[in-house]
C-alpha cells in the first residue's frame, strides 16, 4: 500500500477508529446504567398499587368446591424425552416447521453476509491493484464474511455450544483455503493469513463483545447508535475549531468570558460537539422507533444491522490509504447486505405470510432470574417463527425483553402509560398487542406491565386466549403464592392438553401435586376440566437449556391438541 499522510487520510485512519472505540466503551456503562434505572423504575411500579380507578382483583379462590361426582380424576405423568415417541403427525410437522424456519433464517442472513463479503473483497483487490485469482478471492471473501458467525449464532439461539461449532467450522474452512493458497503461492504464509484476518476482524469483534453481552443486548445497539453520533460530534467540533484561527479565537473569547482556561475550553468544545450531534442521535433513535412500530425493522434486524455496519466501517478504514473515497466501501457493502437480505427474506417468508399466529403464553416463577432469560431465548429462537409470545413482566425478564418504544418511553418519562392500571388500560394494551409478523417473518414478544393489584385480571385475559401455554415451575415451592393462583386459574379456564409444565430438580413435586389436587376440588361450573380426567404432564428441563427439542416437542403437541378457541365477544385478542 502507498504511504500517505494527507489530513483526510489521517482523519479517516486515526480519528474514525478512535470514534468507534470511544463510542463503544461509552455505550457499555451507559447501557448498564440505563438498564439498571429502567429495572428499578419498572419494579417500583410493579410493587405499587394502581393509581386512580383500579381493576378489582380476581378472587383468590376461583369457585366453591366441586361436588364429589364432578371432581376430576387427576394423574401426573412426565413427557418422554424423545418427542417422536408420542407426537401425532400434525405435531411432528409443526416441530419440523420450527426447525426448518430457524435454519432458513440463518441461511438468509448468511446470504446477505455473502453479498457484503463480495463487495469488500472486490474493493480490497481493486483499491490495492491486486490481480483477481479464484483462491485468493475465496480466501479474502471468507475473511470478510467473519461477521456471519455472530449472526448465525444469534439466529440459532446464542448458546455457547452453537458459537463454538460455528467458529470451529469457520476456522476449518479458512485454514483449508489458506493451505490451498500457500500451495499455489510460495510467497504466501500462515502469518500473512492470520495478520489479514486479525487486522480486518479482531478490533470490531472485540468491540462487539461489549454490546452483544446478554446484560445489555436489548438496548446496546440503540445506545451505540447514539454514542457514535455524539462522539463524532465531539471529535469534529475540536477538529473544526482547530482548523481555523478565527474559530479558535472565538472559542478562547467565549471560554474566557465564563472563566475557562485552556483545558476547560478544550473540554467544553468536546461537550458542545457531543451535545449538538447528541441531538441528532436522539432524532435517529426516534426514527428507529417509528420504523420499529411500522414493522420495517425488528429487534433481531436492529442487532444484525449494527453488527454488519460496525464491521463495514472498521474493515474499510485500511482502504483509505489507497484513497479517501475507498472508506465508503464499507457503507456500500452494508447496503448490499441490506438489499440481498431484504430480497431473500421476502422470498423465504412468502409462504408464511398467511400462516396463523400460534400464540404462546409464558408463565413462570419470577425468582428464576437468568434461567428465565435462557429459556425464553431458547424457545423464542424457534417459536417466534410460528407465533408471538405473551408474558407478564417480572423481575427476571425486565431487561431482557425491552422494545425500542418501551425504552424510549422510559427515557422520556412516559413509562407509566405502559402499565395496566384498570379495565380501560387493559383493553387498550390488548388492542395494541403486536400479533403480526415482522418483515423478517418473525413474531414479537408482547410484555404486559402490571401493578400489584392488576396482574390477576391480565392473567385471566391472557390465559383465556393463549393457543399454547408454557408454565415454568422450576424452583416452585410454597413461597410462590402467585404461581399457586396461576395454577388454579389454568385449571379453571383451559384444558390442560394446551399446557406444558416445565420442572427440574428444584421443583417441589409433592407441593405441586397438593396444589393441583386442591384446585381440582374447587373447579367452577364453566371449567373445561370439570367432569373429565385431568392429566398433568411434566417436562424435565435441564438447567442449561442445552437440549431444547424435548420441550419444543411438548409445546408442539400442546399447540395441535385442540382447535384455537373462539375469541370472546368483548376485547378478544385478535
Amino acid at each position: 500500500m502507498t504511504a500517505t499522510t494527507d489530513p483526510i487520510t489521517l482523519a479517516l485512519t486515526g480519528q474514525l477508529p478512535a470514534i468507534l472505540i470511544v463510542a463503544t466503551l461509552l455505550a457499555l456503562p451507559t447501557s448498564l446504567a440505563l438498564l439498571w434505572l429502567y429495572r428499578r423504575a419498572v419494579l417500583r411500579s410493579m410493587r405499587a398499587a394502581a393509581p386512580g380507578v383500579r381493576s378489582p382483583p380476581a378472587p383468590q379462590r376461583p369457585a366453591p368446591p366441586s361436588t364429589p361426582g364432578q371432581r376430576p380424576d387427576l394423574t401426573i405423568t412426565s413427557y418422554d424425552r424423545d418427542p417422536k415417541s408420542y407426537l401425532e403427525p400434525s405435531a411432528r410437522s409443526f416441530l419440523a416447521q420450527l426447525a426448518r424456519s430457524r435454519r432458513r433464517a440463518a441461511g438468509t442472513y448468511a446470504l446477505g453476509g455473502a453479498a457484503f463479503a463480495v463487495v469488500m473483497t472486490s474493493a480490497f483487490l481493486v483499491s490495492s491493484h491486486i490481480e483477481f485469482l479464484p483462491v485468493r478471492f475465496l480466501l479474502l471473501f471468507w475473511a470478510y464474511a467473519w461477521p456471519a458467525v455472530f449472526t448465525t449464532t444469534l439466529v440459532l439461539g446464542s448458546r455457547l455450544r452453537t458459537m463454538l461449532l460455528c467458529t470451529a467450522g469457520y476456522v476449518a474452512v479458512y485454514i483449508g483455503l489458506g493451505a490451498i493458497g500457500m500451495a499455489r503461492s510460495p510467497t504466501f504464509d500462515w502469518g500473512q493469513a492470520a495478520l489479514f484476518f486479525a487486522i480486518n476482524n479482531l478490533p470490531a469483534s472485540v468491540l462487539l463483545m461489549f454490546f452483544l453481552n446478554r446484560r445489555v443486548r436489548a438496548v446496546g445497539p440503540l445506545v451505540l447508535v447514539f454514542m457514535v453520533l455524539a462522539v463524532t460530534g465531539a471529535t469534529v467540533m475540536v477538529a473544526l475549531t482547530g482548523s481555523s484561527e478565527r474559530l479558535m479565537r472565538a472559542a478562547v473569547r467565549a471560554g474566557s468570558a465564563v472563566g475557562l482556561q485552556a483545558t476547560g475550553i478544550f473540554v467544553g468544545l468536546h461537550l458542545l460537539g457531543f451535545l449538538l450531534l447528541g441531538i441528532v442521535g436522539w432524532l435517529a433513535l426516534l426514527w428507529i422507533r417509528r420504523r420499529y412500530e411500522r414493522k420495517r425493522v425488528s429487534d433481531e434486524s436492529l442487532t444484525f444491522d449494527a453488527i454488519w455496519l460496525l464491521f463495514g466501517v472498521d474493515q474499510s478504514i485500511g482502504l483509505a490509504f489507497e484513497g479517501a473515497w475507498w472508506v465508503l466501501s464499507g457503507v456500500v457493502a452494508f447496503a448490499a447486505y441490506k438489499l440481498v437480505t431484504a430480497l431473500a427474506l421476502s422470498a423465504a417468508t412468502r409462504s408464511d405470510r398467511d400462516a396463523p399466529n400460534i400464540r404462546l403464553l409464558l408463565l413462570r416463577v419470577f425468582a428464576l432470574g437468568r434461567r428465565s432469560e435462557r429459556l425464553l431465548e431458547a424457545v423464542g429462537a424457534y417459536w417466534r417463527h410460528a407465533g408471538s409470545i405473551q408474558l407478564i413482566a417480572g423481575p427476571d425478564l425486565i431487561t431482557k425483553v425491552v422494545e425500542p418504544h418501551e425504552f424510549l418511553d422510559f427515557l422520556r418519562g412516559r413509562l407509566a402509560r405502559r402499565f395496566v392500571d384498570g379495565p380501560e388500560t387493559l383493553e387498550r394494551r390488548v388492542s395494541e398487542m403486536d400479533l403480526e409478523r415482522d418483515h423478517d417473518g418473525r413474531f414479537r414478544v408482547n410484555e404486559f406491565f402490571c401493578h400489584d393489584d392488576t396482574w390477576r385480571a391480565v392473567l385471566a385475559r391472557l390465559v383465556s386466549h393463549g393457543d399454547t401455554i408454557l408454565m415454568d415451575l422450576r424452583s416452585f415451592s410454597p413461597a410462590n403464592a402467585g404461581v399457586t393462583f396461576e395454577l388454579e386459574a389454568l385449571l379453571n379456564q383451559v384444558r390442560l392438553e394446551r399446557v406444558v409444565f416445565a420442572i427440574d430438580r428444584t421443583t417441589s413435586r409433592e407441593y405441586l401435586g397438593e396444589v393441583v389436587e386442591q384446585a381440582c376440588g374447587r373447579l367452577g361450573p364453566t371449567s373445561p376440566n370439570l367432569g373429565r380426567p385431568v392429566r398433568l404432564r411434566l417436562m424435565e428441563v435441564e438447567g442449561s437449556n442445552s437440549d431444547i427439542e424435548p420441550l419444543l416437542g411438548a409445546l408442539c403437541a400442546a399447540a395441535t391438541a385442540s382447535p384455537v378457541p373462539d375469541p370472546s365477544p368483548t376485547g378478544a385478542l385478535q
